[in-house]
């Protein structure tokens, strides 16, 4: 299975961006080898099957869901990287994910 983490934002790719970088840094920091890519929305089907984790900013659309289901995809929000509100339990499922 790929190893890579993917952040999409309905609009371009500035806020995933963002979010993109401050998980990056958390990993960096915590010595964490794990690929982190910005990608556009509109491109999302296409990078799911490259992915093992998806991090959304705006909701995604349920097509989007159940084919990351499909792949066996985790789906995590990246709102709280943002607010930093509820990131911490967030963070702790996506670094447990890196490890399968």
């Amino acid at each position: 299975m790929a190893r890579k983490l993917i952040v999409a934002c309905g609009s371009g790719v500035a806020t995933s961006t963002t979010v993109a970088e401050k998980i990056k840094s958390k990993f960096d920091a915590q010595g964490i080898d794990y690929p982190v890519e910005a990608v556009d929305y509109k491109s999302i089907l296409q990078e799911l099957p490259s992915a093992s984790i998806y991090v959304y900013i705006a909701k995604p659309d349920d097509e989007v869901l159940q084919e990351a289901e499909k792949l066996g995809v985790s789906v995590y929000a990246g709102v709280p990287f943002l607010t930093g509100m509820g990131v911490d339990d967030i963070y702790e499922g996506i670094v447990n994910d890196t490890k399968k």
